[in-house]
């Protein structure tokens, strides 16, 4: 989101309006960056109200497309339509009358975990929002093909495209390196979400395997519901000395450039920005043969490739990025070359512009405003 309103601003002389949900670490960065987001208000998840200020902020605003990314924002948005059309009786011709929707679908849904309760609000968000993207969107984006290929038949007769996520290249030399990395170590990472999906007790246990040598330090970068579960198998599996949990952190470029490697053995898996970062800074990944990792990721040219759930084929992967660091050097210094080829923010800037004036090509001429 803040790639696609540095693109406009930089590339297309537009000024976006960064609508949130919560006035969080997003809008603080909108800030640093010398956005104003418009943090709408509600009392929870399903509030109505969201969708009347949604429309208010459309009107005040005169705004011709909304891009939309998760389940509320499509739903909210789609709502906010709906009460846009519900006043044009009510206006006189040439007025502002509404907005198209681009939906971006950046994952599968991830599962429940067997909690009931859970279930029953995923399945039940997911159908609001499938009911109302065929309702009221005009196109979905897709950041991989596995995830078009996934949600074919759903979204069947709606306009599709594939745009792979994309970021201005990142310099290793601005990023200092953590006093905390300490030197005559391995340093490997995972950043993100701690959730099943990532696959992180694939990691711990290969990490405990004993072909794997000491020297290598794992440094854990996020939380989220596994961390508990995380920290007990460390224990239990004697690594406390060698896994480090360091939470959220905003300068993780800092850690991210100056690791000997990212570990990122996802279950499933879409086109994570981190594997993007990583590849740009020159640090070689070790992925899950799953997902974006590996239609971005090509095994022993950009990136290294193991099974979903291998534990022996992550070790033997961790043992070669240890004992061949010319090799993985080679590795993270061609995934640099690739991001930068294939994974920019122009690349995607451009799609999704050409995404978004299609879509106000179709509002009806007399509506759409012309800045």
């Amino acid at each position: 989101m803040l790639g696609m309103c540095t693109y406009l601003k930089r590339r297309m002389g537009v000024s976006p309006v960064l609508v949130l949900f919560h006035d969080r670490e997003l809008a603080a960065q909108a800030r640093g960056m010398g956005l104003s987001p418009i943090v709408l208000s509600a009392r929870h998840r399903y509030d109505p109200a969201l969708a009347q200020q949604l429309a208010r902020v459309a009107r005040a605003e005169h705004l011709d497309v909304v891009h939309a990314h998760g389940y509320k924002a499509v739903i909210a948005s789609a709502l906010a339509q709906v009460r846009l059309a519900a006043s044009r009786p009510f206006q006189a011709r040439g007025t502002y009358r509404g907005f198209a929707i681009i939906k971006t679908e950046h994952g599968r849904a991830e599962p429940a975990g067997g909690r009931p309760v859970a279930w029953i609000k995923s399945r039940t968000n997911r159908a609001l929002e499938l009911g109302a993207t065929r309702r009221s969107v005009s196109a979905v984006a897709y950041v991989t093909a596995d995830i078009a290929h996934h949600y074919e038949r759903a979204h069947c007769g709606l306009r599709r495209q594939v745009v792979y996520n994309g970021i201005e290249p990142l310099e290793p030399a601005r990023y200092p390196r953590p006093a905390d990395l300490e030197g005559g170590l391995v340093h490997l990472g995972i950043v993100g979400r701690l959730t099943e999906v990532k696959g992180i007790p694939v990691a711990l246990q290969a990490l405990a395997s004993p072909n794997v040598p000491t020297t290598v330090r794992l440094t854990i970068i996020g939380t989220g519901p596994q961390e508990s579960a995380l920290r007990g198998q460390v224990c239990a599996q004697g690594l406390g000395d060698r896994v480090r949990f360091i939470g959220f952190r905003n300068d993780v470029y800092r850690y991210l450039a100056h690791l000997d490697a990212l570990l990122m053995p996802s279950l499933q898996e879409g086109l994570p920005y981190t594997l993007l970062e990583a590849m740009s800074l020159g640090i070689p990944v070790v992925g899950s043969r799953v997902g974006g990792l590996a239609e971005v990721l090509r095994h022993n040219e950009t990136g290294l490739l193991v099974d979903v759930g291998d534990v022996r084929g992550l070790r033997d992967a961790i043992i070669r990025i240890v004992s061949q660091p010319a090799v993985a050097r080679e590795i993270g210094a061609a995934g640099a070359v690739m991001q930068r080829q294939r994974y920019t923010l122009v690349t995607m800037g451009d799609s999704y512009w050409n995404l978004y004036r299609t879509a106000a090509m179709r509002i009806p001429s007399d509506v759409v405003d012309e800045h």
